[in-house]
C-alpha cells in the first residue's frame, strides 16, 4: 500500500519531464534485491565526451521505513531538478526497518555509493566529484557517510566534495519515538547512529537546510551540528527558511516551488561553489 503522500509526489513527479534516454532505471548495485538505483543523466547540450560531470547521490527519508515507506521512483523532481543544471544524479533504494536494522541500512548506504565510485564513470560521470545528500533519514544517512570515514573507502571519502543535508537528524539523542531503540539497538550502539559524533573538522563543506514550520525534526539538529563544525574549524553552511515545513524543504526543489523559495537556488550555489 503506497503511503499518503503518493497523490502528491505523483504530481511533482508528472511535472518533472525527463526524456528516457536520460534516465538508467533499477540497476543493481549488491545483491538484495531491494538494492537497485536509478541514475538521471543532464541534458545532452550539457554533457561533453571530455568533462565528466560532478554526482549527486540522493537518498529519500521516510524514518528509514518506519514512519512512511518511499522508492527512489517518488523523487524524480530531485533528480530531475539537478541533472538539468549539469550533474549525474544517483537514486538509491535501500532495506527498511522493521526487516533490518541500522547497520544493514547503512551497509546499503555504503555499497550504493562504492558502487557510484566504481562503476559511475561509464555513465559520464566524475567519480573524483561527489556529492552525498539525502532528505531527514536520508539526510542522517548521507550525513554519516560524510562525516565518519570507517564507512567509506578512503579513495571514495577523499572524492565525496560535499554534504547537502535537507531537514535531517543529525543530534537526536534521546530517541522519542518508540521504533528508534528497535532501529538503532542495543544500547552501546546509540552513539554511532548520532552524525555530530563524527565530526572533526576535516570533513568536506556541509550544506544545512531546515524550515522553520518543521515539526519532525528539531532545530537542535542543525543548530547543534553546525556549532560543532564551526568549533572544530571546518567549512558549513546553514539556511533556515519561513514558512516551510518538513516535506516542504525537499518539496521546494520541485517545479511548482522552485521559484517559490531559495531552497532550490541555495543548493545549486553550493554545489557550483564546491565542484570544479
Amino acid at each position: 500500500m503506497r503511503n499518503p503522500a503518493a497523490a502528491s509526489l505523483k504530481l511533482v513527479n508528472g511535472l518533472a519531464w525527463v526524456t528516457g534516454d536520460r534516465i538508467q532505471t533499477n540497476i543493481a548495485y549488491s545483491t538484495h534485491p531491494e538494492n537497485k538505483l536509478d541514475i538521471y543523466l543532464p541534458p545532452q547540450s550539457q554533457q561533453t565526451a571530455e568533462q565528466a560531470a560532478p554526482v549527486i547521490v540522493f537518498f529519500y527519508g521516510g524514518c528509514w521505513g518506519a514512519c512512511l515507506k518511499f522508492y527512489k521512483s517518488d523523487y524524480r523532481f530531485v533528480a530531475e531538478s539537478l541533472a538539468k543544471e549539469g550533474y549525474v544524479v544517483v537514486l538509491p533504494d535501500y532495506r527498511y526497518h522493521p526487516n533490518v536494522k541500522f547497520p544493514a541500512i547503512m551497509a546499503d548506504a555504503t555499497e550504493a555509493v562504492e558502487w557510484v565510485s566504481n562503476n559511475i564513470e561509464q555513465y559520464g560521470g566524475d567519480p573524483n566529484q561527489i556529492f552525498l545528500s539525502g532528505h531527514s533519514a536520508g539526510a542522517q544517512m548521507s550525513a554519516l557517510l560524510t562525516l565518519n570515514e570507517d564507512y567509506l573507502r578512503p579513495e571514495t571519502h577523499h572524492n565525496v566534495k560535499g554534504f547537502i543535508g535537507l531537514a535531517g537528524p543529525y543530534d537526536f539523542l534521546p530517541f522519542d519515538q518508540a521504533y528508534q531503540p528497535i532501529l538503532f539497538g542495543p544500547v552501546e550502539n546509540y552513539p554511532i547512529s548520532q552524525p555530530i559524533n563524527y565530526v572533526d573538522g576535516n570533513e568536506p563543506p556541509l550544506l544545512l537546510l531546515y524550515g522553520n514550520d518543521d515539526s519532525v525534526v528539531f532545530p537542535r539538529n542543525i543548530e547543534n551540528l553546525s556549532a560543532k563544525v564551526l568549533q572544530q574549524g571546518g567549512v558549513v553552511e546553514v539556511h533556515r527558511y519561513d514558512g516551510i515545513d518538513h516535506p516542504g524543504i525537499v518539496g521546494a526543489l520541485s517545479v511548482p516551488f522552485r521559484n517559490r523559495q531559495p531552497v532550490y537556488a541555495d543548493i545549486l550555489n553550493f554545489l557550483n561553489q564546491h565542484r570544479h
